[in-house]
């Protein structure tokens, strides 16, 4: 199962991210080659030691992000808009409890994120370290039956998307 969702991943980020109009496509394309072969780069303990910094333990929902030189990252309006929107959803169904309907909006808002994304260079290639762990635990959410196991869904996506502003701005 977490095969079928990385490929689905990757095939909406590979094909989500890109300019209006077609423009950039191979840009765009080149771009998400680089952002998953860091073969040729040494990274080192670097993304470790400033999300450390945060004193946080849990890596469950980013993988190899890290700070520009201990400062945030620049994110594009319509992204920070749509984590703003996500975090809202979160809030209201802590109110009405309608979990169907979280997963719904949430699930549309990351699709739209990914459709609207104008980033580029690192900063685009680091948004993708984060993006792509919440994608799973969004379409992850359907796998929840229980009332706890919804919950620590929900849980999980809140922390990523807190998470977020800990890298960007």
């Amino acid at each position: 199962m977490n095969y079928i969702i990385g490929l689905l991943t990757a095939g909406l980020l590979l094909f989500g991210c890109s300019n209006e109009g077609g423009e950039g496509h191979e840009d765009a394309h080149e771009m998400h080659e680089h952002a998953d072969d860091h073969s040729g780069h040494d990274h080192g303990d670097e993304g470790n030691e400033s999300h450390e910094g945060h004193g946080h333990n849990d890596h469950s929902t980013m993988t190899n992000i890290m700070l520009n030189n201990g400062q945030k990252w620049t994110a594009d309006k319509h992204t920070n808009d749509k984590v703003s929107e996500m975090k809202k959803e979160i809030a209201s169904y802590k109110q009405d409890n309608d979990y169907q309907k979280l997963s719904t909006n949430l699930e549309a808002d990351v699709n739209e994120l990914i459709k609207g994304c104008t980033m580029d260079g690192e900063p685009h290639n680091q948004l993708h370290h984060w993006l792509e762990p919440l994608l799973g635990l969004v379409k992850g959410m359907k796998d929840a039956s229980t009332d706890a196991d919804k919950s620590a869904k929900v849980e999980e996506i809140e922390t990523s998307l807190n998470q977020y502003t800990e890298f960007f701005k």
